[in-house]
């Protein structure tokens, strides 16, 4: 059997892979080449690679589109649905991953209030000493939008660094109860939340209803002095409203762990804005979500290879496809 992780990035994937499905071939290619590997692939693996209709229906073996963790909007779900193909991924909470998540936004929190990196240039340089004066997370209020899985273990964070906690979600009904939260409402207070908070967690899903959730009026009703991070997906935000944001006074920084595109364009002159803070797509990338996520995305593989629905699942209709007709 033939696993392809499709694109280049990621390169702790395929170490995982191999680790935790050493009985079967793994390999990872770049992007380009998915049309020509898929055609004897038995499991995809996307990552960040559209896995489109062309490449399903060049795909006679596929029996299993796997995300590595839990995005899947790259997917043409419909085309997977028709040929029989099996869609599906590994949820952020409980694999570590939410975790991992909910500490680099913790990570961005503190370095954008003290900012980081350029205060570095001081010990570099020797001088300044002493400055700039940072600000601290105490009595601070994050406003997390996206209270599910991610939202959830960075509450669990932030209360430690006594902030107070606003938020807002989908379905707010749906909530774990003790997380030390103020309020946590409808997706309607969204401008109630951007009016209030010191720091803005963007930790939901990207998709018709929040795509460029941050546009210009959002950066209006920001308070003054907000921080935005955002490790969830880039088209989040519209580019042009947070360029011009930038340039005035009311946004005091943003933190990034995606893009727009990805990978990033290296002379990209808004990435490189004294405001603002980048990582590469790393926010989950850490040793114990990638094992979690390992494991997950292994027992998918041996389900679909034994003839059986994979966990979690996003087209269970596959089933009436004559190719699970037993």
């Amino acid at each position: 059997m033939k696993v392809l992780v499709a694109g280049i990035h990621f390169e702790s994937i395929i170490i995982y892979l191999r680790k935790n499905l050493p009985e079967h071939e793994s390999f990872q290619i770049p992007s380009q080449r998915v049309i020509e590997e898929a055609k004897d692939a038995s499991v995809i693996i996307p990552t960040m690679t559209r896995i489109d209709r062309h490449i399903i229906e060049n795909a006679p073996h596929l029996i299993l589109i796997q995300q590595w963790g839990s995005g899947l909007e790259g997917v043409d779900i419909t085309a997977a649905t028709e040929h029989g193909v099996p869609v599906a991924n590994v949820p952020t909470y409980g694999t570590g991953n939410a975790e991992s998540v909910a500490e680099w936004c913790v990570m961005s929190a503190i370095a954008l209030s003290r900012s980081f990196p350029s205060i570095q240039e001081s010990v570099w340089k020797g001088f300044p000493w002493g400055v700039p004066c940072g600000k601290s997370l105490i009595g601070k209020t994050a406003g997390i939008v996206g209270v599910g899985g991610i939202g959830v273990e960075l509450a669990k964070r932030l209360i430690p660094f006594r902030m107070k906690l606003i938020g807002v979600k989908k379905n707010p009904q749906h909530l774990p109860q003790g997380l030390g939260f103020e309020w946590v409402k409808g997706m309607n207070a969204f401008p109630e939340l951007l009016s209030l908070a010191d720091y803005i967690f963007l930790c939901l899903p990207q998709n018709e209803d929040t795509r460029c959730l941050f546009n210009r009026k959002a950066f209006q009703l920001i308070k003054n002095g907000a921080y935005l991070i955002n490790p969830a997906r880039g088209g989040l935000i519209d580019r042009e409203a947070l360029s011009d944001a930038l340039e005035g006074e009311r946004l005091a920084g943003v933190a990034m762990d995606v893009f727009w595109q990805e990978p990033t364009i290296p002379q990209d002159l808004l990435l490189q804005h004294p405001k603002v803070l980048v990582t590469p797509h790393i926010a989950g990338v850490t040793d114990t979500s990638y094992q979690d996520i390992a494991e997950g995305v292994v027992k998918n593989i041996r389900l679909a290879l034994s003839g059986k629905i994979p966990n979690n699942c996003v087209n269970s209709e596959v089933l009436s496809h004559p190719k699970w007709k037993r």
